[in-house]
């Protein structure tokens, strides 16, 4: 696990944060994550950037269990994890609700974490 390897300050932010998005819809999470995961990025370019964001990502993915998706942004925030079980978890779904990912075509604003 991604988070395990987070130093004890940055595990607290992700448990915080993951406290704070369990109760929300998928929708909600997505938005949410998007705003915050974003800064992480900021002091990287290129690959490291995405890495960085992903990175956030994956680790409050991580705390959220148990993952149930029943929603395509569930399964597009999987999708985008550095962590292969999270994507296994997405293209699961999106096997069985193969037009899910007509609902997630990016917006004017953008809906893709880079």
């Amino acid at each position: 696990m991604l988070y395990e390897k987070l130093d004890q300050e940055m595990q607290w932010t992700v448990d915080e944060f993951a406290g704070r998005l369990r109760p929300l819809s998928w929708e909600s999470r997505t938005n949410l994550l998007e705003r915050t995961a974003s800064p992480f990025a900021e002091c990287f370019t290129g690959r490291e950037a995405s890495l960085a964001t992903q990175g956030f990502l994956t680790a409050v993915l991580e705390r959220l269990v148990p993952l149930e998706i029943d929603d395509p942004l569930g399964a597009y925030l999987l999708s985008l994890s550095l962590n292969p079980e999270h994507r296994a978890l997405a293209d699961a779904y999106l096997e069985e609700h193969p037009d899910a990912w007509l609902l997630l075509a990016p917006t004017e604003g953008g809906r893709f974490i880079n």
